[in-house]
């Protein structure tokens, strides 16, 4: 039953601490994008939500929406059927695998942390279905080859460590509890880069909790289940709370502190039941009658037994064998000894019956061991045979090999030579493609090292200007215009044009030094000096719509800088060549992705100009994207307006934590 609960629930671990707030902000980030791919993953989020939380209806439906903003994109369709699978690995095993074999076909094509991460989740989800038909060897294999390597290679730490959990409960499983502590280890030693809004952490720790408990190391078990409150107290919106009181409640059923074993397995009962989660449920009702029976209340055992005859917790053969025995049991402690044999004798047909069908399993097992072995020895007599007929063969063709041989030796000397002189060629050109490989690496490096060297300059040379007119001329032309507003009321007409053409001056001045030197970015954080900016470039004649989707705090200062650096330039480009009447700049962030989006309803343009003659301002915005390994897509068209998209690897210049001054 352990099995079943960590199969059943690590798939919420792939959600926030706070579901509903989560399912809220995608919710309403779906209905105000404007932009195809953003709402086709948006839609495939909501999705996969719905299926974590078992309302299929809901997941279908978004799933269907979302594949409906697209036509051909490779990626976005491997994403629907990762989606897709999701949504039948409880329900279609068969279907699940079918839609497995067609995501890894379409996104392992793809070498970028996204692709990586929807391919780690979908093989994760074949590891469940094993470990649901009790295959834990495959599920592990699985796991272990297949999904923790690609995790590795996405670089998301929440992701890795979901999966190391998942080792950790199958070795608890098999009862390897030092085992399994290594792995739950793992996962609190990563505490420190694990995203905060996510269940990761909390239910590692409570996992390890009952990993202890089962070891009977309770104080260690209790430090885990203070651990798990401190994050549970702090997000009361938690779908985790049940999983947290059954694991207090079998410390203290093992502790045998039964009325407080009690008291959680209720408190589990009911937040089972908000989140609409019967199998936990079910499992909760058995361990309190477990205890009822423990402490000799056998009508309130017998109760809550005859109760799970009706919630649906017989849906699996064992579970009901499970249920007629203490069903038995419990008849036999309150004196009702003919319910007590009927009980028993439905334990004993359904323990017949799953032994009679191990039985068959393990007679046709031995009926192909022993119809391989007669094969064996039939093909040992054919090869016997063979080897005779081989051995005759030989004798007989003896004279002609002797006589034929000096001529083959011929041969072969020849056949050497022209191999020799083949295979020195080749090896010479392939060491000729190595050496160009080197090369064109070698120039790459050198012409990214140049990139930054050139966008660090240029970053250097615009603040120094920036400082200089803002503490140099600025502070210069504020002086002239207190001391012109400090003379007499003399020719007062021509006096106020002065300082108002100071003002303008000045106002132009700041407006100047601040495009060179955004100092707010540094200050207040890379999306309120987005929205900043967009508040700046927008006037009368053009309306700018900014949405940011989130957007985390502890992106490195000079990534910040080369994003807020594109997202400039795209917009002064919109309005000084598009002339539109609005703008749409939308920003979001997926772990180490940076998605940014920029729309006009302006003029628009031959988007092939862009191969011919780039322009200056368009180099930057490329040199940037390629610096921070991303990639940009332009479509647009003469009177249909501009869209601009671009995906960014924000991790890409980690190494680099200089701030920026």
């Amino acid at each position: 039953m352990i099995a079943f609960i960590g199969a059943l629930h690590m798939l919420k671990a792939q959600l926030p601490l706070n579901s509903k707030a989560y399912h809220d902000s995608l919710y309403t980030a779906l209905n105000i994008s404007e932009n195809d791919s953003m709402k086709a993953r948006t839609a495939f989020r909501l999705s996969h939500y719905w299926a974590v939380q078992r309302d299929y209806k809901q997941a279908e439906k978004y799933l269907v929406l979302g594949r409906s903003c697209f036509k051909n994109n490779r990626f976005l369709l491997g994403v629907y059927y990762r989606t897709l699978i999701t949504i039948y690995t409880y329900n279609d095993p068969a279907k699940s695998r079918k839609a497995l074999l067609k995501t890894d076909s379409l996104l392992s094509v793809f070498k970028t942390p996204d692709a990586y991460t929807n391919l780690a989740g979908a093989w994760y989800s074949e590891a469940i279905i094993a470990q649901r038909e009790s295959d834990e060897k495959k599920s592990l294999w699985i796991i272990i080859n297949k999904v923790i390597p690609l995790a590795k290679k996405s670089g998301n730490s929440a992701t890795l460590a979901t999966f190391y959990s998942q080792v950790g409960i199958l070795m608890m499983n098999r009862q390897l509890f030092e085992k399994a502590e290594e792995y739950f280890t793992k996962v609190i030693q990563m505490k420190n880069v694990l995203p905060a809004k996510k269940n990761t952490l909390v239910r590692v720790y409570i996992y390890s909790a009952e990993n202890f408990t089962y070891a009977k190391a309770f104080k260690r078990a209790e430090d885990m289940l203070k651990e798990a409150r401190k994050i549970l107290d702090k997000n009361p919106g938690a779908t985790d709370h049940a999983d947290y009181y059954l694991a207090e409640g079998r410390y203290f059923d093992e502790t045998k502190q039964y009325q407080k074993a009690l008291l959680s397995y209720e408190q589990g009962k009911k937040y089972a039941g908000t989140i609409n989660d019967k199998d936990l449920e079910n499992w909760l009702t058995m361990k309190k009658a477990d205890i009822f029976f423990k402490t000799k209340q056998y009508p309130d055992a017998e109760k809550l037994l005859m109760n799970l005859l009706k919630t649906g917790y017989t849906y699996k053969l064992d579970n009901e064998r499970r249920l007629y025995d203490k069903l038995a049991y419990v008849s036999i402690a309150l004196g009702k000894y003919k319910d007590a044999y009927e009980w028993q004798k439905k334990c004993s047909v359904l323990s017949d019956s799953m032994y009679q069908a191990q039985l068959d399993k393990d007679i046709v097992a031995i009926e192909a061991k022993f119809k391989n072995s007669e094969k064996e020895k039939t093909i040992v007599k054919l090869q016997a045979d063979k080897k005779q007929e081989e051995l005759k063969s030989k004798n007989q063709k003896l004279t002609s090999w002797i006589l034929g041989i000096a001529g083959v030796a011929l041969l072969i000397g020849l056949f050497f030579v022209v191999y020799s002189y083949k295979n020195a060629k080749k090896l010479s050109a392939q060491k000729e493609i190595n050496h160009q490989q080197r090369l064109n690496e070698i120039e790459q490096q050198h012409h990214l090292k140049l990139v930054q060297e050139m966008l660090d300059a240029e970053e250097r040379e615009r603040q120094r200007i920036g400082r200089d007119l803002h503490d140099g001329l600025g502070g210069m032309l504020a002086g002239i215009k207190m001391n012109l507003t400090q003379q007499q009321k003399t020719d007062y007409h021509n006096l106020n044009t002065v300082i108002s053409r100071l003002d303008e001056s000045v106002v132009e001045l700041r407006r100047i030094s601040r495009n060179m030197m955004p100092e707010s970015l540094l200050k207040i954080g890379l999306e309120t000096s987005l929205r900043d900016l967009c508040e700046l470039l927008e006037s009368e004649e053009i309306s700018i719509t900014f949405q940011a989707i989130d957007i985390e705090q502890n992106i490195p200062n000079a990534t910040q800088m080369h994003i807020y650096r594109i997202i400039q330039e795209l917009l002064s480009n919109a309005i000084r060549h598009g002339h539109p009447s609005s703008i749409m700049l939308q920003c979001s962030q997926n772990q180490d992705v940076f998605y940014i989006t920029v729309e006009d309803d302006g003029k628009g343009f031959d988007v092939s100009i862009l191969d011919k003659s780039p322009g200056i301002g368009f180099n930057n915005i490329k040199n940037r994207v390629e610096y921070l390994k991303g990639n940009i897509e332009i479509v647009s068209a003469k009177d249909e307006g501009t869209a601009v998209n671009i995906e960014l690897s924000i991790d890409s210049d980690r190494h680099e934590r200089e701030n920026i001054s």
